[in-house]
């Protein structure tokens, strides 16, 4: 036992006072105590670098100030204490002293990552393949990182594993993973930390969820628009390949007509790619537009749900009936739906125009068309009716009113804007 003035007592470096603040009525109950028996000496506490840091004791170190004056010289057991068992007694301190706060779960997960990231402790790297990793300091799921190029993995296992906070079988228990996707909506904006004031871990547990199934929908459709992007990058790439050999055979070409040949195809290919491109670029936008619109719908429904909480307006038994009324509101054509119906417009208007290189081949055929084998002409003719009748049936289910039926329908324009 060693002694020590008050005021010269550190906390925990790893328990953030201003993140979950000392309880008044805890430090009331405690000077109360001290009247009537004392302080017990029995806080355990390292030296370093000359002064003493509490492992555990917050409230008390408070309290015996208050109480006693800054000068007041108290007993602590010292050990040699490391970075380590620091915050793993800080964490069992803050579950005894506010049992279920889902801030304070949020903060102590906000403290084993930080301090990962800072080199100061030591998590178990993940194995190759494990889904779902997080680079320290950041909570955001990034699945574009290489493990074998990346510095401070982990997962909600590592986290588990470090604090204890695991079911008998070993998994993490579920405030883990609710705890690292609210912290992953705070680094996005999605939801803000006082979303989470005053909340337990169940009502905590609500908001998170509902806030992520509002934003699946959107991440699925991200997720369709990037690998629709990633074929169109190969198919541009592919092409332009082709444009460049088609283009060395048109130089060494000697026959006019093969060269002709070659400089067309290089033409088509050249199209084909500038095609590509743009269903690239289009897709990317698509992707990005839909992530952020399920981070737009997981603020409104987590918010929703977070006040309703927090006002004890609901339980978090009617968390999903909450959300299910935002998405009810929330229904309705997206407020671009004219833009993206210009551009589809434009885009169906190329199909068989002037540039189209189809269309090229079709004019090419048609001069042909006597030497064609008559069933593979009618296999054509049948084909290009099909494709007619396709655009005459999404042409008539957009000229229809939701009232009226076939047979109403205004007449439509050759072309798309004209």
């Amino acid at each position: 036992m060693t002694q020590f003035a008050v005021k010269d007592i550190r906390p925990n470096p790893f328990r953030h006072v201003d993140r979950y603040p000392i309880k008044r009525e805890k430090v009331d109950g405690l000077r109360e105590s001290y009247r009537t028996t004392g302080f017990w000496d029995n806080v355990v506490a390292r030296v370093t670098n000359g002064h003493p840091e509490i492992a555990y004791g917050h409230h008390r170190l408070v309290a015996l100030k208050e109480e006693y004056g800054p000068d007041y010289q108290i007993s602590l057991v010292v050990r040699d204490l490391s970075d380590e068992t620091m915050i793993q007694i800080m964490a069992r301190e803050n579950m005894d002293e506010w049992g279920t706060s889902a801030a304070v779960e949020h903060e102590t997960v906000r403290a084993v990552v930080e301090a990962y990231a800072e080199g100061q402790i030591e998590l178990p790297r993940p194995r190759p393949k494990t889904p779902r990793l997080r680079y320290a300091p950041s909570f955001i799921v990034d699945p574009d990182v290489p493990l074998a190029r990346a510095e401070h993995p982990y997962t909600a296992q590592s986290i588990a594993d470090f604090l204890g906070w695991l079911k008998p079988d070993g998994e993490p228990q579920a405030k883990v993973h609710d705890a690292l996707m609210a912290l992953q909506f705070i680094e996005e904006g999605t939801l803000k930390e006082s979303d989470f004031d005053g909340l337990g871990t169940k009502e905590a547990q609500a908001v998170v969820s509902q806030a992520r199934q509002a934003k699946t929908a959107r991440e699925a459709a991200a997720r369709l628009a990037r690998q629709e992007a990633e074929r169109a990058e190969k198919e541009a790439k592919e092409a332009e390949r082709r444009r460049a050999q088609a283009e060395a055979q048109a130089a060494k070409a000697r026959d006019e007509e093969k060269k002709k040949a070659a400089e067309r195809e290089a033409r088509e290919r050249a199209e084909e790619a500038r095609r590509a491109e743009e269903r690239r670029a289009t897709a990317v936008r698509r992707e990005q537009e839909e992530r952020k619109r399920g981070r737009k719908e997981a603020s409104t429904v987590g918010k929703a749900v977070s006040r309703g909480l927090r006002e004890k307006r609901i339980t978090y038994r009617q968390a999903p009936t909450v959300a299910a009324k935002v998405a009810e509101k929330r229904e309705g054509a997206p407020p671009d739906i004219d833009t993206f119906a210009r551009r589809l417009g434009t885009d169906v208007n190329k199909i068989l125009d002037d540039r189209d290189p189809r269309s090229e081949k079709l004019d090419e055929l048609i001069k042909f068309r006597d030497y064609l084998g008559v069933y593979v002409r009618d296999d054509l003719v049948k084909t290009l009716g099909v494709v007619a009748k396709r655009a005459s049936d999404y042409a008539d289910k957009l000229a229809d009113t939701p009232k009226k039926k076939a047979g109403s329908r205004a007449e439509l324009p050759v072309k798309a804007g004209g």
